[in-house]
Formats: structure tokens, sequence, C-alpha cells
């Protein structure tokens, strides 16, 4: 570059940054700015999910969770949904992450309009399971006023009966369009009726209830007929009081007959967006097993030397 570009480079470059220093204040850039590691974090996830191992075991190819994506994606731009497709993906990774030969199906409690129940039916349509409808397909338990507090998020409201009512048509109807209905079976009813007599072997649980009492009443239910080493979501996971719940040892012990469980992203969600999410989950651990984890140079393990 010549002296004389040089001279003009130097002023035009400190319009340019005094241009932004300007337009950075603005609302719309402010929002276009915030945007960026969100959506490079989105892309990421994505991009992992295509050509990540997930489903391999199955023999799923990365152009089948490719055309998964667009289904979800579709999906979601057409049945109202409390998930996003973030969440979307979040479910598939761990579903798809179950080895083919632990035996067992996949529960959905509180689906609404039916979002979350089209992408979680393809996936058991190509895993070869059968995926439990779980609703009252007339919104919520008229249990009286609730609190919905979420003090990480920054959100609060009220719960009341009647609120996310996705009729049972409404429901079956998206599944069919953009789901697989074949591999679904509905359990129509509130919780602590429709799900008293609940015994099969499940590898995989999805929760969205909203309700205290109905985070109590699916975990009493689903957690015995749990497989092993298997995943539980919560969409509550933001709720303070729910996520205390999976760490209230005597409720576990008094119910279940188990120590309690823990929830990751309790009180904050998994970190799917820079504010966090709704969304957690547990896994069923009944059992210490080293060869699930690994080890560290900074903990000591007893066949070393001691530690000094």
């Amino acid at each position: 570059m010549s002296s004389q570009q040089l001279q003009l480079a130097r002023p035009l470059k400190h319009l340019l940054f005094l241009g932004y220093r300007l337009l950075r204040k603005t609302s719309f850039v402010k929002e276009i700015l915030s945007q960026v590691p969100e959506d490079a974090w989105r892309e990421y996830l994505i991009r992992d999910f295509i050509y990540g191992d997930y489903g391999a075991a199955y023999g799923i190819s990365a152009q089948t969770k490719r055309d998964l994506v667009r289904q979800f994606e579709r999906t979601l731009t057409v049945v109202p949904s409390g998930t996003s497709l973030l969440v979307h993906l979040t479910l598939a990774r761990a579903l798809l992450s179950v080895p083919p030969d632990l035996k067992g199906d996949v529960i959905e409690c509180g689906v609404w309009k039916g979002a979350s129940s089209c992408s979680l039916s393809l996936l058991c349509q190509l895993t070869g399971r059968r995926l439990l409808v779980c609703d009252s397909f007339d919104g919520l338990p008229d249990t009286g006023l609730e609190l919905y507090d979420t003090p990480h998020l920054g959100v609060y409201g009220y719960l009341t009966g009647g609120m996310f009512r996705g009729r049972f048509d409404e429901v079956s109807s998206n599944i069919k369009q953009f789901g697989a209905i074949e591999a679904c079976e509905f359990v129509p009813g509130f919780f602590k009726d429709s799900l008293q007599n609940l015994k099969r072997p499940l590898v995989f649980a999805f929760l969205d209830v909203d309700r205290y009492s109905s985070t109590q009443e699916c975990l009493q239910a689903i957690w015995p007929n749990l497989q092993e080493g298997s995943y539980l979501f919560s969409d509550d996971a933001a709720h303070m009081r729910i996520a205390a719940l999976f760490f209230d040892q005597q409720w576990w012990q008094s119910n279940l007959a188990c120590p309690a469980p823990g929830l990751y992203g309790a009180g904050s969600g998994l970190p799917l967006w820079p504010t966090g999410s709704s969304i957690g989950y547990t896994r069923k651990l009944s059992r210490f097993n080293p060869n699930e984890l690994r080890r560290v140079s900074y903990l000591y393990y007893p066949e070393h030397e001691p530690m000094h």
C-alpha cells in the first residue's frame, strides 16, 4: 500500500470506528449483536448432532439426522410449542445415545399441541421403540392457582386449570402430519389416574407438566419402570420448587425407596442459550459405575500411591 493510500485509509478507519461506536448504541444493532453468540452456539449444536456419533449404533446416517433437523424446524413453524429446536435436538441426542440392546419404550407426559411428540415419534420410529403420549387432552388439572416462578430466567406467572389444552384430535392430527403416529400409543387422563398401572420398561422420559404435584405423580409412576442408566428430562428445570424436588431425599426415600437423583440444570436449565433454558435432566443410576466416568490427576485412587 502506498503512502498516499495509507493517508486516505487512516481517516476512513477512524470514521468507520466512530460510526460503529454510535450505531452500536441503537436498539436495532444491539439486538443483532446479541444474536451473534446465540446463533453461533445454535449452529454448533446442529452440526454436532448431524456429524456426531448420535444414532450410529442404530445405523442412522448424517443425512437422516439432517432430515430430522429440517423436520423438527418444519414442525415448530406450524405447531404451537413451548420448546425450541435446541430442546428437540437435546432430546434427540440423548435418545439416540441409548444403547439398542437396552430394551424399553419412551414416555412423554404433558404434550400441549404435540410438537415434541412429533419429534419424539420420529426418533422412536428410527430406533424401533414405542412412544407413550400421556396427557389429559383437557389442559392442566384444576388444583387451584399455583405460582410458577423461574428466577434465573427472570420470569414468573400463575397456573390455572385448563391451561395448555391440546385436544386429542389436534394432537393426533399434528403427529399424523409431522411425526410418526404409528409409533405412538396415547394414554389419556390426568396422571394420578392414567399412570397408576404403568408397568413396562422405559428407556427415556420427557416431562413438561408444569405443576409440582403433576411432577410428583409422574416420577412415582415412571421411575420404577425406568431402566438403569436411562434419562429423564424435565422442561420445568428452571422452576425452583420442581428443581428442588429432585434433591429432596425424604420425598424420594418415602415414595420411591431410593436416594434423590439430583437434576442437571437445576434452577437455570441446560446452557442452550447464554441465559440458560428451562430444560434439565437426571439419570437413573442406582449404583456407582466407575467405568462410566473418567479419572483425573488431582484426585486420589486407592490403587495408586498415597497423595502427599
